[in-house]
């Protein structure tokens, strides 16, 4: 049965990312739909939210967007953000294999982080375990979490997921990587059922396990 009544999942559409560096504007694609059924579902929004969101490198790839990056995106289009951060400074250096890169993604970081205080989005640089992140669904926030693909897709990548729901058995996702070449669908990487002590081992990154949960709602007018 559901927690506290809270539906096991909400109606979030899915959105499969059209590039492997695009797992979080695709996760905030999904978000702004599942508000608003007339937001934008496309390649040229998805890549418009890249362009805006992105502040990593990732070795000799394309590089992807930081939480505050994506926490500003869905302020500049009308929604209320907050980050929850499990430290300060900039996240995911170790990606980055030049000092310069390093010294790119720390200048990008610390003007979003101004951006985001300028703009009054709350950053609280403390994670969401998964009660925090239940309580976040209660008061109308979709999460958009940072996680390992370990668990999921067997590699161990950085990874941005929109979490729908949850029961006492898992919380539930809808996951913007669909491996086609795999045979999956749309239909498979929705309300995917993550148990819960494996949804909090997959969410944290790297070495220094860091975590990270952009959560988003429509701004109360």
């Amino acid at each position: 049965m559901p927690r506290n009544g809270f539906p096991k999942t909400t109606t979030v559409p899915h959105y499969r990312q059209t590039l492997g560096f695009t797992c979080g504007p695709a996760s905030l694609l999904m978000v702004m739909r599942g508000f608003d059924p007339e937001s934008s579902f496309d390649r040229v929004a998805e890549l418009t939210l890249w362009k805006e969101a992105t502040s990593i490198f990732s070795g000799s790839a394309h590089g992807g967007c930081g939480a505050l990056g994506l926490a500003l995106a869905a302020y500049r289009r009308g929604y209320e953000a907050e980050v929850h951060v499990s430290h300060r400074g900039a996240f995911f250096v170790d990606r980055a294999r030049q000092a310069e890169k390093r010294e790119v993604m720390r200048l990008l970081q610390e003007s979003d982080l101004a951006a985001a205080e300028a703009a009054g989005i709350a950053v609280t640089f403390k994670a969401l375990n998964v009660g925090g992140i239940e309580e976040k669904l209660r008061q109308g926030f979709l999460p958009i979490v940072l996680v390992s693909t370990a668990y999921v897709h067997g590699d161990r990548d950085p990874h941005w997921v929109v979490v729908t729901g949850f029961d006492d058995a898992s919380i539930y996702i809808n996951d913007p990587w669909v491996s086609l070449d795999k045979g999956k669908t749309a239909a498979d990487m929705t309300n995917v059922a993550i148990p819960r002590e494996e949804f909090d081992r997959m969410a944290r990154y790297g070495k220094a396990k860091e975590k990270a949960a952009v959560c988003v709602r429509p701004r109360k007018k």
